[in-house]
């Protein structure tokens, strides 16, 4: 963990879920103890939102159809 990323969140003080293990020291934990962990609400989001998404982005290529009934066999599988 580098010194530009927080460790708590700027909104609810609570503890951010870190990027790998060796993240998690004592310091860490007490933190995550008396604070809890941060309930998703950052002020600055990790990646941009998507984009939403049209039906003009995705043309219909095929109808789907529901397959026909098939009657029931009057023997028994073997």
């Amino acid at each position: 963990m580098t010194a530009d990323q927080p460790v708590v969140c700027p909104t609810c003080q609570g503890v951010l879920v870190a990027p790998d293990n060796s993240a998690y020291t004592a310091a860490r934990g007490r933190l995550i103890v008396s604070n809890g962990y941060c309930q998703g609400h950052r002020a600055e989001p990790q990646q941009p939102p998507a984009a939403a998404e049209t039906p003009a982005d995705h043309p219909v290529t095929a109808q789907l159809r529901r397959p026909a009934q098939v009657a029931a066999s009057a023997t028994p599988a073997s």
